[in-house]
């Protein structure tokens, strides 16, 4: 039902922040981490988990869509409810979590707070394969965007007059600098031709 807010801070309670959007303010649980950086009258934007049990309704945000999802994962796994699945992330972070759960690292997972040596087996057993899964998945998809990124600025360099060895060559070095490697193809263009100066 709920899936995204952009408004502004109207103010924070101990375990949650009631966020102004279109004259509505909502009661959002967030992770301590981001409750610390939060001030009444700032603009924020939370992607939202709505949580329904028989006795309530919750509302949880966080800043990235990944953590949210990972959070729904969580929740799949018997014995984790949002209070576990909100001290893991909060204590771990998004990567490092899923790391862990790839690793099979069962005593990381432990130091969370309401996470036991069983839980945290039970939580590596039933979410590993599909972690592992996920992340293979999506670094081919990374490596797939980046071969068609790098074949885009190939064809423009040989389109210039440039030899097929030199092009990737040129290309290579672009697409080896982490600030070019998603920047638009014209920007990637300049820098190779500033490479062949």
């Amino acid at each position: 039902m709920y899936a995204y807010i952009s408004g502004t801070v109207a103010w924070i309670e101990d375990d949650a922040v009631i966020v102004r959007s279109n004259g509505l303010g909502l009661r959002i649980r967030v992770l301590p981490q981001l409750m610390n950086t939060l001030a009444e009258g700032r603009e924020v934007e939370l992607f939202l988990h709505h949580l329904v049990r028989e006795e309530s309704e919750v509302l949880v945000g966080f800043t990235s869509r990944d953590q949210e999802r990972l959070f729904a994962t969580l929740l799949e796994v018997s014995g984790v409810g949002p209070k576990v699945a909100l001290a893991l992330l909060g204590t771990h972070g998004a990567e490092t979590l899923r790391r862990a759960l790839v690793d099979g690292d069962e005593a990381l997972l432990s130091r969370a707070s309401g996470v036991g040596r069983r839980l945290a087996a039970r939580i590596v057993l039933e979410l590993r394969d599909r972690i592992t899964r996920d992340a293979a998945q999506a670094e081919g998809e990374s490596q797939s965007s980046r071969s068609a990124a790098s074949a885009d600025l190939i064809a423009a360099l040989r389109s210039l007059g440039f030899p097929p060895r030199e092009a990737r060559e040129l290309a290579a070095l672009v697409e080896a600098a982490p600030s070019l490697r998603h920047a638009p193809l014209d920007e990637r263009l300049r820098a190779a031709l500033r490479e062949r100066a």
